[in-house]
């Protein structure tokens, strides 16, 4: 490869897909990036076996071509490091020489034939929708997936696509997570799928730049999904698995009827402050509702405890539910609303919140 390009912007796209490379991996190549270069523009992709991100840049002063598979964490410490305004990549027999200033390094690659070819996504279901209103629901449900391995479906985000609406939504088991949005999604009929969590959250990096109007061209077959940003594309394995019906988690009116209105930020704060006293393991706090107020306490053998309260328009009989902290606060995070519903029948049941008809998070008590 022989390349010349503003270190600025290689140093930006570098930065995009170099922590895709996994560090550890019984696939050397996997470690690498694949360089591009033809027609003034240059093309870094980088891949897990799962995930995959390429993206493509074309500026002024990009000059040469070949291509290169060149460790990703080295090349990126390396071009952090220079100097100077342009940086340039040269094949030097079995090394490849990366200068910049007076700044020299030889970096050993891998033969480029050996990266895995990524091939598009020929057919397939295509949705195109608004790039913010998008990660906005990936924002409002991502967090209430399952981290532990080995719970297949419950590891991504289910993707649901009708004619007129999209829909994301996350479980872990003991919380759910469902936001919505209205689209001319474009599609005849409905279809659904499991998109993984790393996936999301590298679009979510991906995005950063982009303007407010952009749009996210998602395209699905049975085993891949692909999503388009401009110059970036991201192509990611599908989560294996049959996703719980969300649908039958989701209490009716009926089932729970108690509900408050709740100003958020007051409320995150005392969660937070409840948190301090929860205990580091079997962590809960309480929720009391009573005359025109919610409690909010904790109290952990060792630890000591804390109280808060809140002025709120209720008046039911008094209720008292224990919740995990965390299950709260991980969901108050991701919320951008500044007022909430909280929707509640006894110490027993499933709480809800919403923030309007398109954002649901039910969690389970502690009964125990």
């Amino acid at each position: 490869m022989e390349l010349v390009s503003p270190r600025e912007a290689f140093l930006q796209h570098l930065q995009l897909v170099a922590p895709i490379s996994p560090t550890r991996s019984p696939r050397p190549i996997f470690k690498d990036v694949l360089l591009e270069a033809r027609d003034g523009s240059v093309t870094l992709t980088a891949t897990d076996g799962d995930v995959t991100l390429r993206t493509t840049y074309e500026t002024g002063g990009v000059a040469g071509s070949g291509r290169a598979a060149l460790p990703a964490a080295t090349l990126l410490s390396a071009v952090r490091s220079l100097s100077g305004d342009e940086i340039a990549i040269h094949e030097k027999g079995a090394y490849h020489e990366l200068t910049g200033g007076t700044s020299v390094f030889k970096l050993k690659g891998d033969e480029p034939d050996v990266f895995p070819t990524i091939e598009p996504i020929e057919g397939g279901k295509r949705v195109e929708v608004p790039l913010r209103a998008f990660l906005e629901l990936a924002q409002r449900t991502m967090f209430a997936a399952a981290r532990e391995m080995g719970r297949y479906a419950f590891n991504g985000v289910l993707l649901e696509v009708t004619p007129s609406e999209l829909t994301l939504v996350a479980t872990d088991g003991r919380r759910l997570s469902l936001a919505s949005m209205k689209a001319e999604t474009g599609v005849s009929e409905n279809a659904s799928v499991i998109l993984p969590l790393k996936g999301l959250a590298q679009l979510q990096r991906a995005s950063g730049d982009l303007p407010d109007d952009a749009k996210v061209l998602i395209v699905v077959d049975d085993n891949r999904v692909s999503m388009r940003l401009g110059m970036t594309e991201l192509f990611a394995q599908l989560v294996e698995g049959e996703f719980p019906n969300f649908r039958a988690v989701v209490p009716a009116d009926t089932q729970i009827p108690h509900s408050v209105d709740i100003v958020r930020v007051d409320f995150e704060d005392a969660i937070r402050r409840a948190s301090v006293t929860a205990g580091e393991e079997s962590r809960s706090i309480q929720l009391r509702f009573d005359a025109d107020a919610l409690t909010i306490s904790s109290r952990h053998d060792g630890v000591g405890e804390s109280q808060s309260t809140m002025p709120i328009r209720y008046g039911g009989d008094v209720v008292e539910i224990r919740f995990n902290p965390d299950f709260l606060g991980d969901y108050l995070k991701h919320v951008p609303d500044s007022s909430l519903t909280f929707r509640f029948k006894d110490r027993a049941s499933a709480g809800c919140f919403t923030t309007s008809e398109e954002n649901t998070y039910i969690v389970m008590p502690i009964t125990s």
